[in-house]
């Protein structure tokens, strides 16, 4: 049985407010996942290779924070920025923690950190796949996505200037 349009509108207005929702609910699923035990270090990395584990799980996703992206206005109040806002506020709050404890020395601002790694994510999973389409590659298979994680971590590390562990 089909939900009728109207069904729809009852509860959203418009179709901006139908997305909104959407893009609340899904990253609220995201910000639910986040580590609460481990060092501020630990609790980034896991966090950072959640993330990419729950953008490969649902492609869409990550087609719809990009698109999002791309359609925001500067100054508008996009409903990604909104719906994000929960998980910037936690990843701001460990990077300050870690800070704080001398555990992280970033060798560049949060607000950039943030950005860097949540995007490449997003659009090597989103657009990679439509970008080299003469070229055998899956995003989101096991082998890859350990690559990806391998490979983000390594740059989270240094970015937030976290030392190796022995």
């Amino acid at each position: 049985m089909g939900v009728r349009r109207a069904a729809i509108f009852y509860h959203f207005p418009d179709k901006l407010e139908l997305y909104a929702a959407v893009l609340d609910d899904v990253l609220a699923d995201a910000t639910r996942a986040l580590p609460a035990r481990g060092s501020a270090a630990q609790r980034l990395e896991a966090a950072m290779s959640g993330w990419i584990d729950y953008v490969a799980r649902r492609p869409t996703v990550a087609r719809l924070i990009l698109r999002e992206a791309a359609n925001a206005q500067p100054g508008g109040g996009s409903p990604l920025v909104r719906a994000g806002r929960p998980l910037v506020d936690w990843l701001r709050a460990r990077i300050e923690e870690g800070v704080a404890s001398g555990e992280l020395e970033p060798l560049t601002d949060p607000h950039r950190f943030i950005s860097l790694m949540g995007a490449t994510t997003v659009f090597h999973l989103a657009a990679m796949p439509s970008l080299t389409p003469n070229v055998p590659f899956d995003p989101a298979s096991p082998a890859e996505l350990e690559r990806h994680k391998r490979e983000m971590l390594h740059v989270a590390r240094h970015m937030l200037g976290i030392k190796a562990r022995a």
